[in-house]
């Protein structure tokens, strides 16, 4: 992208001339303009179409099994739900795998518990994000799990004419933490195809209260969604196993008509809803 030319004056132009000091300031705006155009990148949330999932299943708890070293403890997988978009004009949609890896309290957890969401259709892929990150929750962390659950996400897929979708009811179902205890860190392994892996680095010790670390991937699919999740937690006391899985139908078509009015209603609704909270100047002022 060129900048725009400026005009060269002769010294006989002398008083005609813009101040040198006027011609940077100038120049300097021309400049921030085209980067902030560049930066933007036509990537927020208010260039995004409002998707809801119109398929929503339940994931069976997997079968609770002992962790190694504990005589009573039983690891297990909870809460598992799938739920998918409808289907845009290319034939795609997107689905989203969710699961609670649960440790009982008391249990020996000093070790990495490794979890895996498989994507059991050929050709499904893992959704990328807005950023262009593979939508994989929770993120990858030295530092350990942030906590709090994050904000509805926005996933690169077309439909209502934008090239990137908000989906506010990912979370929806999520409880407002990664985990239930402190010291837990997260990595992500090298990438598999069809397969998502989270590691987690447990902190040594028995369990002060039961574990509990949901995760979950959002995929694109022409296919009827179908998804193995498995766990295995490994210490130096051994391993243990847990498996469960889910599917759903192939989703019907988006009703973009239906779901336009959805969204204009929830503008509305949420308009009505600052302004009743804005307090009156009016009032304050008649006060005085």
């Amino acid at each position: 992208m060129k900048l725009p030319s400026i005009k060269r004056f002769f010294a006989s132009e002398e008083e005609d001339r813009i101040p040198r000091g006027a011609v940077i300031v100038v120049v300097i705006g021309v400049v921030a303009t085209i980067a902030a155009a560049l930066l933007s990148g036509g990537g927020g949330s208010g260039d995004a179409a409002h998707l809801e999932f119109v398929l929503k299943g339940t994931i069976p708890n997997s079968k609770a099994v002992a962790v190694p070293g504990s005589k009573t403890a039983k690891m297990q997988l909870v809460d598992g739900t799938i739920k998918a978009t409808g289907t845009n004009v290319a034939g795609y949609e997107l689905f989203r795998v969710r699961s609670t890896a649960k440790i009982d309290v008391g249990a020996r957890i000093g070790g990495e518990l490794l979890c895996s969401i498989h994507a059991l259709r050929p050709g499904t892929l893992i959704a990328q994000s807005s950023g262009g990150l593979r939508m994989l929750y929770p993120r990858s962390s030295k530092s350990g799990i942030s906590g709090l659950k994050p904000e509805p996400v926005v996933a690169q897929f077309s439909s209502h004419g934008q090239e990137l979708a908000l989906l506010e009811e990912v979370t929806d179902d999520l409880p407002e933490n990664f985990t239930t205890i402190q010291g837990v860190k997260v990595g992500w392994p090298e990438y598999e195809e069809g397969t998502e892996n989270i590691i987690y680095h447990l902190p040594h010790g028995k369990a002060k209260t039961t574990v509990e670390l949901p995760f979950y991937t959002i995929w694109k699919t022409k296919k009827a969604p179908l998804a193995q999740i498995a766990c295995t937690l490994e210490t130096k006391l051994g391993k243990a196993t847990v498996k469960t899985e889910g599917s759903l139908p192939l989703s019907p078509p988006i009703d973009e008509e239906a779901e336009e009015l959805k969204q204009e209603e929830r503008a509305e609704t949420e308009e009505a809803s600052g302004e009743s909270e804005e307090p009156s100047g009016e009032s304050e002022e008649e006060s005085e």
